[in-house]
């Protein structure tokens, strides 16, 4: 799930705060969209960014319900600077830039730290629970998985797997998809050959200290003429980081 900015005039925020700020926490998505038509720029943020924001940002009016798709946020026009403050702060700066995408666009609006007006943050609709994905296996470069791992977690715990493969679809570095016939035949070939292999697939994501024995046993089973996706990725990529490897079992998000 991702989450939309909406940046509106600071008279036409206090025209419509009560409105808004009773849709944020009990209105339905549409409705609120519908007191945001007027705002003059629109930012989003992907799965990971919004995430981390939020949780820097508690001490800001918001609503958050992971099962339910909700994730809201408003920034008024009297809170503005101790936003911007927040999104510029150089230490935060840093330790997001691996998942950072939206907020550029968000700090370059706000290039100074100083502005004006006020921000509401609303989740996008849930059209991508409705789009079929293929089996996949995504790498996901260690410092995103440190920063991301707190909001990793809950979802593991949850068997939220649709809103694990989205969060961490956006911020993998690499992934491979496998057909019906290849996922079948790769968890085939990891019993028959390398069983240790399978308590990281059925395990749904591995931690980078792990990764080194992961990826000798991938290799194992990764025949160029069964596997050739896998094989490729082992050759060209395995070695750019030391990655936590997400095995995307489309099965366990369709129950």
């Amino acid at each position: 799930m991702r989450c939309h900015a909406y940046h509106l005039e600071g008279e036409l925020y206090r025209e419509l705060e009560g409105q808004i700020l009773e849709q944020l926490q009990h209105g339905e998505r549409q409705a609120l969209q519908y007191l945001l038509d007027e705002s003059d720029a629109q930012f989003e943020l992907l799965s990971g960014e919004w995430r981390v924001l939020f949780k820097a940002a508690e001490d800001f009016f918001q609503h958050v319900d992971i099962p339910e798709r909700i994730a809201r946020l408003a920034v008024a026009p009297d809170q503005i600077e101790d936003f911007l403050d927040l999104v510029h702060e150089p230490r935060l700066s840093k330790e997001w830039t691996p998942i950072t995408f939206g907020l550029s666009a968000l700090r370059h609006r706000f290039a100074s730290g100083e502005g004006d007006g006020a921000l509401v943050f609303v989740e996008e609709s849930d059209d991508w629970l409705w789009t079929e994905h293929p089996y996949e296996l995504m790498a996901v470069r260690d410092e995103v998985y440190e920063l991301l791992k707190p909001h990793i977690r809950p979802l593991v715990i949850g068997k939220d797997y649709a809103a694990l493969s989205r969060l961490l679809a956006d911020h993998c570095e690499g992934s491979v998809e496998f057909s019906d016939e290849k996922w079948e035949n790769l968890r085939g070939d990891a019993k028959g050959m390398v069983p240790e292999l399978m308590a990281f697939i059925e395990g749904v994501i591995t931690k980078p200290a792990d990764y080194i024995s992961i990826r000798e046993a991938l290799s194992v089973v990764a025949d160029p003429s069964r596997q050739p996706s896998l094989d490729a990725w082992l050759r060209v990529h395995a070695d750019h980081a030391q990655y936590a490897l997400y095995f995307r079992d489309i099965v366990r998000e369709r129950s």
